[in-house]
């Protein structure tokens, strides 16, 4: 077989760096589309530049190189272009002449191929280069498949609790490529109905964009994990990430997609609770579908963490407040807002400037209400428990339309009943 068709058979990126640099006589690295080191090769050990023996060195291609060559026009040739292209010495730099071809596969860059060009390079090298970067760009296509497989079977069987002990973690996240974060939280982003699951490839291309790992499968959720060097800057990190999610998609599609943010860790046997922590914020947001404050923080949760076992405790007993009762039977006959109004007055923590902004009310007409309530019900805002209580009922009443109507049709049993008594 021919040694120019031998390349072709070659599916390893080190030994094709290795033959294609033997054939050449020339110098070759190998870059991912982020300038990663991927493969190097050289048939003599001088032949590589300061820059280039730092790449070697650092297993990536130094930021401020990247820049220069972004302020050349070097990055957007090679983002048109299909053939070499040749690059002259940047002294100041230390950057020596050299022939850098974009990797291509299917219209979509997967790395680079840099050719150190002491001597010219003849024509027939060139074309060479010309015909086998499509078949490196497939190589380096399925080994990125390959290892994104590898971590998003890693990612689902930690979050789902899969592994022995902390040491199996961290011997199979080194197989898979899996650098364990210092400081991490989990993000869940979910869609209730399956038309919207592309919303999921939007918040995907976030996390890419920012380094970040994920989990995505076939179902109607994303997990990311956002990770940072200490508490504070991870949740910094966190809201910067769900800001740049919410500037991806649009204001009518935001709507359709839950997101829920489990608490900070720094060990990871710990990253299963972030994530179960992320998913019952998603739960109870769905569950309370009506409410009109958006929780996206598992530590924001509190009370509304037991809003479905009270809403399935009181419906089970048929148990209501009976002093709410008497503010919705007066409603009804009145057309008033008694309810209502206590609703905002407990969840602005009694604050009656707070309270009769939320309302458009002025704070005398607040001050009217809410003593027409202590009549009617002789409730006392003073004792804790029994805010507590109100509170809590009208949390379910207010945000689950099923629950005010559990409330409203005793009402209407009582009526029923009364009016056969008379």
């Amino acid at each position: 077989m021919h040694k120019i068709e031998k390349l072709y058979q070659i599916e390893d990126n080190h030994q094709l760096a290795e033959e294609l640099s033997a054939y050449l006589q020339k110098a070759i690295i190998i870059e991912n589309d982020q300038f990663e080191l991927v493969a190097y090769s050289s048939p003599i050990t001088q032949s590589f530049d300061p820059v280039q023996q730092k790449t070697i060195l650092a297993k990536r291609c130094p930021l401020y190189v990247i820049e220069r060559l972004k302020r050349e026009g070097i990055i957007d040739r090679l983002a048109k272009e299909d053939r070499p292209i040749r690059v002259g010495r940047m002294e100041d730099i230390h950057f020596y002449e050299r022939i850098v071809i974009s990797l291509k596969w299917r219209a979509q860059i997967y790395g680079y191929l840099w050719l150190y060009e002491d001597e010219q390079v003849d024509p027939n090298a060139l074309e060479l280069l010309t015909n086998i970067a499509p078949y490196l760009a497939k190589n380096l296509h399925q080994q990125h498949h390959q290892e994104t497989n590898q971590k998003q079977g890693f990612i689902w069987r930690l979050m789902n609790d899969e592994y022995l002990n902390e040491a199996e973690i961290f011997q199979v996240a080194k197989t898979v490529g899996f650098i364990i974060p210092k400081v991490f939280n989990v993000v869940v982003y979910s869609v209730l109905d399956a038309r919207y699951v592309h919303l999921l490839e939007q918040v995907k291309s976030v996390l890419e964009q920012q380094g970040f790992h994920f989990y995505l499968g076939k179902g109607t959720e994303i997990i990311g994990i956002i990770h940072g060097e200490d508490r504070s800057n991870t949740q910094i990190k966190t809201e910067q990430f769900i800001y740049q999610v919410e500037a991806s998609i649009e204001k009518k599609d935001m709507s359709s997609l839950y997101v829920g943010v489990g608490s900070t860790y720094d060990k990871i046997n710990t990253m299963r609770r972030s994530y179960i922590e992320a998913l019952e914020v998603i739960e109870t947001m769905i569950f309370l579908d009506s409410i009109d404050k958006k929780i996206i923080h598992f530590k924001e949760l509190g009370i509304y963490r037991y809003a479905k076992l009270m809403y399935k405790k009181n419906i089970a007993e048929q148990y209501r407040n009976e002093k709410l009762l008497k503010l919705m039977q007066h409603d009804i006959n009145n057309n008033s807002a008694l309810l209502r109004t206590l609703w905002y007055y407990l969840k602005m923590d009694a604050k009656v400037a707070r309270t009769a902004k939320a309302l458009f009310i002025h704070p005398n007409t607040l001050h009217y209400r809410m003593n027409k309530i202590k009549e009617i019900t002789m409730v006392d805002l003073s004792n804790m428990d029994e805010k507590m209580e109100l509170h809590s009922q009208l949390i379910l009443i207010f945000s689950i339309s099923d629950y005010y109507d559990f409330y409203k049709n005793s009402l209407q049993f009582r009526a029923i009943h009364q009016g056969e008594e008379d």
